[in-house]
């Protein structure tokens, strides 16, 4: 029985890095699903359907997933892994990603953040699951509802991590599969430019009106100790793998070729 991943993936929490990995790290074997239609995300049913059609998939990302995945899939061990991000900046990145972006929105229409943010979160034009990490994780079941992730994280089949962490979330990957997850180092990609700096009170309005996103980032900061804890008996294990990990990133040039290969080439080249 051959491990199936799968990458779900919340949007602007570092997703766009995480597929160039996952394509390095799978191969032919990974699929990057671009959805066209975020508003419908895939059922626990509609994954299985997904996994017992694709013999070849081992992993796939998409934002159409939920940590509500059929684990008990017969045929494969099901795992899954997500990032949330600290909801504020997560909130921020998304609207200024948006503004620079080639596509009609309420980010462009608006004059500024503070206006922005007043239309989607006061106002209410903003779908549950694009407002709320928890929301997309749980298959849009409720702003508060963590009983989803929770029976997900239960199973030990499913990683959730914070972005803000994410060195030492690889760190982690690495140690636990060493098989799949051969090389994490990344070089990072897709950051948004911010062109307007926001005052305090904007600030802590956002925070205000997306508390209910608070806990599922600290249960992600949580279970990220854990499995620290779990895959190092020393914390001084865990800070040298730690700056070895951050060595192989701080010399790479991209996100594709394994970098233990781009030396293995360097290796023969210098030798003939």
């Amino acid at each position: 029985m051959h491990d199936l991943w799968f990458h779900v993936h919340v949007p602007k929490a570092g997703g766009s890095t995480l597929r160039q990995l996952m394509n390095r790290n799978f191969g032919k074997g990974y699929y990057n699903s671009v959805s066209l239609l975020e508003s419908k995300q895939y059922t626990r049913q509609d994954v299985w359907e997904i996994a017992k059609s694709q013999p070849w998939l081992r992993c796939m990302s998409d934002h159409k997933l939920s940590l509500d995945l059929p684990y008990d899939f017969p045929e494969a061990a099901v795992h899954a892994y997500a990032f949330v991000r600290d909801p504020v900046d997560r909130y921020i990145s998304r609207y200024f990603y948006h503004r620079n972006a080639d596509i009609e929105c309420a980010a462009k229409t608006a004059s500024d953040f503070r206006e922005f943010m007043e239309y989607e979160l006061i106002q209410g034009h903003v779908e549950p699951h694009v407002r709320s990490q928890l929301c997309f994780l749980n298959q849009g079941r409720a702003l508060d509802d963590m009983s989803v992730v929770e029976q997900a994280l239960a199973t030990n089949r499913a990683f959730l991590f914070p972005v803000e962490r994410f060195d030492e979330a690889a760190v982690c990957l690495e140690t636990m599969f060493p098989e799949t997850f051969r090389d994490l180092s990344y070089v990072r990609v897709n950051q948004a430019e911010r062109t307007q700096e926001l005052d305090q009170e904007t600030t802590e309005l956002l925070r205000e009106q997306l508390a209910d996103d608070l806990p599922v980032y600290e249960l992600a900061c949580q279970e990220l100790e854990r499995c620290i804890d779990h895959c190092f008996r020393y914390r001084e294990d865990f800070e040298i793998a730690l700056r070895d990990f951050q060595a192989r990133g701080a010399v790479r040039r991209d996100n594709f070729n394994p970098l233990f290969l781009d030396r293995g080439l360097k290796t023969q080249k210098a030798a003939a």
